[in-house]
């Protein structure tokens, strides 16, 4: 697993200067994030839903049997965002159903994240592989009390 050099996101001049995250601080909170928002393109308003979801080595695995399957079969791309605003990981990319080879770990990965028995199947299971990541950190020390970010902007772009 190859991770990409990090790089400052083009956000309509929000962000021009500071320090870039590491890909150590987006790994972990992909890894420890208990939910997982999922928004995938409708015919109509894109749906989003919260998932439970194993990250690994870049890619996010999840299972679902809610509109989103329906809406990922007829259109891959989708985002992922965690729960947190302060702490924003955005992952945008494309799913595909998960391998057999990995199943054995996802459910093993699965009962021990959420202590629940997942099916020894591959059916309702994906993986979510990045196209880009994007990640920054929030703080609320603007003069308004608004969000204000806090020059740490980074983007991974993945081939």
């Amino acid at each position: 697993m190859e991770i990409p050099v990090p790089t400052r996101p083009s956000l309509a001049g929000y962000v021009e200067h500071g320090k870039l995250l590491p890909w150590l601080w987006v790994d972990r909170r992909m890894a420890r994030s208990r939910n997982y928002w999922v928004t995938a393109r409708t015919r109509g308003y894109p749906s989003s839903r919260p998932v439970w979801g194993i990250w690994q080595d870049t890619r996010l695995l999840f299972s679902t049997g809610s509109q989103i399957r329906v809406n990922i079969e007829a259109d891959p791309r989708v985002q992922v965002n965690l729960e947190s605003a302060d702490e924003l990981v955005i992952l945008e990319g494309t799913v595909a159903p998960i391998e057999i080879a990995d199943l054995r770990f996802w459910v093993e990965a699965y009962r021990e994240k959420y202590q629940w028995e997942m099916p020894e199947s591959v059916e309702g299971v994906y993986q979510v592989r990045p196209k880009r990541i994007l990640a920054w950190l929030c703080d609320s020390s603007g003069e308004d009390g608004g969000m204000m970010f806090s020059n740490t902007a980074t983007q991974w772009r993945f081939s």
